[in-house]
Parts: structure tokens; C-alpha cells; sequence
């Protein structure tokens, strides 16, 4: 058995939360799209997220503790989930999910997104993305929270904050010129990552993309 460590990576900051667990069943085959120009900003580079998963669907509720029959409660109103793959990251309050339908269109998928993001209990239904079309254990999860430090030679930080807040944010912490937000509201799934790249490219920030999470493995 193989003990997996995963990552909830606040990828420019630095802070970093450790969970670990272990899993026997086989790695199911990835179905994947086609497209892979989503992108966030590292520096002036795009950095490319890879192909979007056709089968998978990351899940975060409103409210915290959540147990597996309450998550299983909620889920159970969607036909198009599987529910007995429903797989919780760190508990119940955030879950990974399989897709019990053979889509050929992330299109499909992206529906999918925002049928789940009208639902009250949840928080946000987010893509999944695999940066290895041929590793199961390369995928980033894009989560609806942005990371952003300001470019402070253009900006004050509490006018960042009142920009980056226009802009469907909710700042949950700022230390050393350096901001987490989260997303006020989820519509499509995306919103981070657009939102990520228009601070971006609006000049005021250094750096502006959104909160991943992927897998590590210590050997």
C-alpha cells in the first residue's frame, strides 16, 4: 500500500496544509478534453493548466463539519453524479467527484458546474484539470480563492483590496502586502482563474493566480 500525501498548496505564498491518506482501489481511466488553454500568470509567462477532466467535478459546501450522509443528502438530488465515488479531501466539507455519464464535451461538464453552483449547500463546483494526459496523480484542482501581492510602486494595498473586491472577492487574510481572497460568489467554476488573470493584467498586482490543490509524493 502506498501512502499518499497531498498538498493543499497556496502555490506563490507558501503556506501549506499536509493531510495524508491511503487508497487501495485502482486509479480509474482519465477522459479528458481536448482544450488546455486555461492559464494562470507566473511572472509575464502563462502557465498552462492542461486538459480538463470530462469525469471529475471537485465539490466545496457552505458549511463546515459536513458528514458523508450529509454530503451523500445533497449529492443524491443530481443524476449525473455517482455517489458512491464521492471522496472526501481533508473531511466531508470538500469532496471529489465522478461524473456516472460518458461525456464526449467539456461543455457538458461546464453545465454540470453551474447546476451544481445554484444549489444553496454548495459553495463552489470547481473543474478538474490533469497536466499529464497519461498520470492519474497530475492533477490540479482549481479552487474558487486568489492569491495576489501587489505591485506597491502602482498601488496602495487597501486600494488593491477595494479593487480586487470589486471584482467578486472577499479578502480572508493580507500580511507583507500579500492577500488570500475567496470568491463571493460561484456561477461557472471558473471565476478564480479569470478573475486571477484580469488583476493581473490590470497592472496592480505582481503577482495574481488562483489556489490549487495537487498531489505530492514523499518517498
Amino acid at each position: 500500500m502506498k501512502r499518499v500525501f497531498q498538498l493543499l498548496l497556496f502555490v506563490t505564498i507558501g503556506f501549506i496544509l499536509l493531510v495524508s491518506c491511503e487508497k487501495d482501489e485502482p486509479l480509474p481511466t482519465m477522459r479528458l478534453c481536448d482544450d488546455k488553454e486555461n492559464f494562470y500568470y507566473s511572472g509575464e509567462e502563462k502557465i498552462y493548466l492542461g486538459k480538463q477532466s470530462l469525469s471529475e467535478i471537485y465539490i466545496v459546501f457552505e458549511q463546515e463539519n459536513v458528514t458523508k450522509e450529509f454530503a451523500e443528502s445533497i449529492l443524491s438530488k443530481y443524476s449525473f453524479i455517482t455517489n458512491s465515488a464521492i471522496t472526501g479531501y481533508i473531511n466531508y466539507d470538500q469532496v471529489w467527484l465522478r461524473i456516472n455519464e460518458t461525456l464526449t464535451d467539456c461543455t457538458q461538464v461546464n453545465n454540470y458546474l453551474k447546476e451544481l453552483n445554484k444549489d444553496d449547500e454548495i459553495y463552489s463546483a470547481t473543474p478538474i484539470f490533469y497536466t499529464n494526459e497519461n498520470d492519474p496523480n497530475s492533477y490540479v484542482v482549481l479552487l474558487s480563492e486568489v492569491l495576489t501581492k501587489i505591485d506597491e510602486d502602482n498601488i496602495s494595498e487597501s486600494d488593491f483590496i477595494d479593487y480586487a473586491e470589486s471584482k467578486n472577492l472577499e479578502l480572508i487574510s493580507s500580511r507583507y502586502s500579500i492577500q488570500y481572497f475567496k470568491n463571493k460568489k460561484v456561477e461557472t467554476g471558473f471565476e478564480s482563474l479569470e478573475i486571477s488573470q484580469q488583476i493581473y493584467e490590470s497592472g496592480k498586482a505582481a503577482y495574481s493566480h488562483p489556489n490549487f490543490i495537487v498531489k505530492i509524493e514523499l518517498h
